[in-house]
């Protein structure tokens, strides 16, 4: 084989291996955002759903103290990982009533997490970002976007932004690390 045939099979060859590892490299991306995406919604269904989980955690017979070996992250991961799905079926009615009573109680930690750090902030729209999310998702009393545009003194859109970023750190801090570590 001449020379020259060998540059072109070398060259051939790492050109390959380039398209492969930028294949295997653009794949893993598109899992790890597939997976903040989808933390992400799904923290947004655990506020929009907030108050009948915090009902229902209120009205069930079974508390979480009851249950063993389970925290409120490996729940959130049983729950949003599409490919278990299948395989994961709820076991009885007291086994939900004591995961919404743990992940109730992980979210209102967080809760309190967030609001201290939204107090403590500088910035008033970190502030008002707080009393949104509350007002939308948390408060006894249901309010709409056009209520608390009204008393924020600010858009209809902007609380839908206000909505947006504030579920982005919440799902920060109900994922911990795992959030962090998927960008």
């Amino acid at each position: 084989m001449s020379e020259k045939e060998q540059e072109m099979i070398k060259l051939a060859a790492e050109t390959g291996a380039k398209a492969a590892m930028d294949k295997i490299k653009a794949e893993r991306e598109r899992i790890i955002k597939g997976r903040h995406d989808s933390r992400l919604r799904n923290t947004k269904l655990l506020f929009k759903n907030y108050r009948m989980f915090k009902e229902h955690k209120n009205k069930a017979v079974y508390r979480a103290s009851q249950m063993t070996d389970e925290n409120a992250i490996d729940i959130l991961d049983l729950m949003y990982n599409k490919n278990n799905c299948q395989d994961i079926k709820i076991e009885s009615i007291k086994q939900s009533a004591v995961r919404t009573d743990i992940i109730i109680e992980h979210i209102d930690k967080m809760l309190e997490i967030f609001k201290t750090v939204c107090e403590n902030s500088e910035k008033t729209e970190d502030k008002r970002k707080y009393r949104v999310l509350y007002a939308m998702y948390i408060a006894d009393d249901v309010s709409s976007a056009e209520k608390i545009a009204i008393s924020e003194n600010i858009d209809t859109r902007t609380v839908y932004k206000d909505i947006d970023a504030a579920i982005d750190k919440m799902s920060a801090l109900i994922f911990g690390v795992d959030w962090l570590t998927n960008f």
